[in-house]
């Protein structure tokens, strides 16, 4: 009598190749540099101590980009390095305006294509300096070809209405051709931002540390237009140009609104305080 043994079949599992491990980077924590979130002052010179291994192979380069309040980063460095290991210190000056936020990201890439990163965000703060106070100064009703309908902040000047450059206009009346009665609103030329405050706070800034926490008070409030503007009112201003220091304060003095047709002698007068030169 034949038997039938059954034959047990075994199945062979072949694994896959283990996949290469990314490297690693890290700023190491040193007398003079900095290795964690931080304050500044604008134009600081800061120093980094970068260290990158490379998972497997060796490193290919280090690059270092940075980020100003959410927007596309630039580079800072982008370096070709070899070996399993680099260590340095690199030494870079950041610079921004007042209440600028700035992420630094350093990357490491080895040869295999991995990479792997680590950052640090970095604050501008002011400086404590006195501030000066200008009075009597005006924006003019844009229709008025002939006075200023724009202000420059930082300079203390009024700009023509021929002028098409808008980078300085930090103040800029909202009268639009065909208007028949003057806005009382203003905007600007190159981004500003606005916050009504109190008499309190004018009366009160006189330091660009005061400025600088009351922006951090208010800033989420911030918008890029003022409308219904009246005499008294108070508005802290960020301005949109590039300058260490941007805060200022100013103060309605006067407003001239005249409704005859066609008439467009109209201005909103005011004090404001900036920093000292």
């Amino acid at each position: 009598m034949a038997l039938a043994v059954p034959t047990l079949a075994f199945l062979a599992s072949c694994g896959g190749e283990t996949a290469n491990p990314s490297p690693t980077i890290s700023l190491t924590a040193a007398a003079g540099t900095v290795s964690a979130n931080t304050t500044i002052q604008s134009d600081s010179i800061l120093k980094f101590s970068i260290s990158a291994t490379a998972g497997s192979e060796n490193l290919s380069k280090i690059t270092v980009t940075a980020s100003k309040n959410g927007a596309a980063g630039t580079t800072l460095q982008d370096t070709a390095v070899s070996g399993k290991t680099v260590s340095y210190v690199l030494s870079k000056m950041i610079a921004g305006s007042v209440g600028d936020v700035i992420k630094v990201t350093f990357k490491a890439t080895d040869a295999n294509g991995k990479t792997a990163e680590t950052s640090v965000e970095i604050t501008v703060v002011p400086p404590t300096v006195p501030l000066i106070g200008f009075q009597s100064q005006k924006v003019w009703n844009s229709l008025n070809l002939n006075y200023g309908n724009a202000y420059d902040l930082e300079s203390a000047i009024d700009i023509l209405p021929s002028v098409l450059d808008k980078t300085k206009k930090d103040l800029l009346d909202m009268t639009a051709t065909g208007d028949a009665q003057f806005s009382k609103s203003w905007t600007s030329g190159n981004g500003s931002k606005f916050v009504k405050v109190t008499t309190s706070d004018y009366n009160n800034a006189s330091t660009t540390t005061f400025l600088y926490n009351l922006w951090k008070a208010n800033a989420a409030v911030a918008t890029d237009k003022v409308t219904g503007i009246a005499n008294g009112d108070i508005y802290l201003v960020k301005s949109g140009q590039n300058l260490p220091f941007n805060l200022y304060i100013i103060k309605i003095t006067n407003i001239q609104d005249l409704t005859a047709a066609g008439n467009h002698n109209d201005f909103i007068e005011f004090s404001y305080k900036k920093i000292t030169d």
